[in-house]
């Protein structure tokens, strides 16, 4: 999307910091999120780039977080305007971590604000791309249960290698993002949830095995504004998807690894993917070299 339409109204402390949240909401940042344990202590290790998309906000009291407005976006372009811009700055950050302006991240064991342990665990793994879950969803005990079902489990961690993952809370490693945004707004009048089933399809195919999900740090709080939303995409919305993803794309994959990978998802797509083999891998170690395709030619 073209930002030229968008309007700035803070400067930003640029001091080193190696995380940038990306936020949509109507105007200044809510309450719960300046708070000094989330987003409200300047002297912590993040920015915040606010999109306010109803009302410019006013209040300019937090030096590290700022403000741009625009009131003709959609969730997905309001997401692809923060990316242009966070890819403009002088700063290249560790992780670029994408979130609505509701969430709350906790740890559901003991019911504690998360966000520094989210940024904790980051630093510690280094994933491609990490997710939290939303309560209800599961995904990550749903990949438990699939490890120890398909026979395929190796050792019980604090996380998982997933497949599917939720919009609320999206972390990209500086790495990756280039190769897995922008966001696709080629579907947002019918509905807006197929941009992030076309980032899920385009993460599984660049970086398979390489999307690891926490299993007791969740999403909380969260709530659901009115929206264009359906799951009955159209018939050609996968193979869409798919264009474009070759071996010019992603620079080091193999032609015909890339063109697997792409056969494999349109053959699982139609059952909701948890067939995946992605599913039974082990997730990667430690500070794992984030490279797309790192793992595609293996379990195919």
């Amino acid at each position: 999307m073209e930002d030229g339409g968008s309007s700035m109204t803070a400067t930003i402390d640029r001091k080193a910091a190696r995380f940038l949240y990306l936020v949509q909401t109507e105007s200044c940042l809510p309450p719960d999120q300046r708070k000094n344990e989330s987003f409200g202590n300047g002297s912590l290790d993040f920015h915040v780039l606010v999109l306010s998309y109803k009302k410019t906000c006013d209040d300019h009291s937090l030096s590290h977080v700022e403000y741009v407005f625009d009131a003709s976006t959609t969730w997905t372009t309001g997401r692809n305007l923060l990316f242009t811009l966070a890819m403009k700055r002088n700063i290249t950050y560790l992780y670029y971590i994408f979130m609505d302006d509701d969430a709350t991240a906790k740890d559901i064991r003991t019911n504690a604000l998360a966000w520094r342990a989210f940024e904790g665990f980051l630093q510690s793994m280094e994933p491609a791309v990490m997710a939290l879950d939303l309560p209800g969803q599961d995904y990550s005990e749903k990949v438990l249960q699939i490890h120890k079902n398909r026979g395929c489990f190796i050792k019980e961690l604090e996380y998982v290698t997933g497949l599917w993952y939720d919009a609320m809370v999206n972390a990209f490693h500086s790495k990756a993002i280039k190769y897995l945004l922008p966001y696709t707004s080629a579907f947002d009048q019918q509905t807006w949830w197929a941009s992030q089933m076309a980032l899920i399809v385009r993460t599984e195919i660049l970086f398979r095995g390489q999307l690891l999900l926490h299993r007791y740090i969740r999403v909380t709080g969260y709530q659901h504004r009115p929206y264009p939303r359906n799951l009955n995409f159209p018939p050609d919305m996968y193979s869409r998807f798919t264009q474009g993803l070759d071996a010019h794309f992603v620079p080091g994959c193999v032609a015909k690894c890339a063109q697997i990978m792409i056969d494999r998802w349109m053959k699982f797509s139609n059952a909701n993917g948890w067939s995946s083999s992605t599913l039974c891998l082990p997730p990667p170690p430690p500070h794992d070299p984030v490279e797309p395709c790192r793992y595609q030619c293996h379990l195919v």
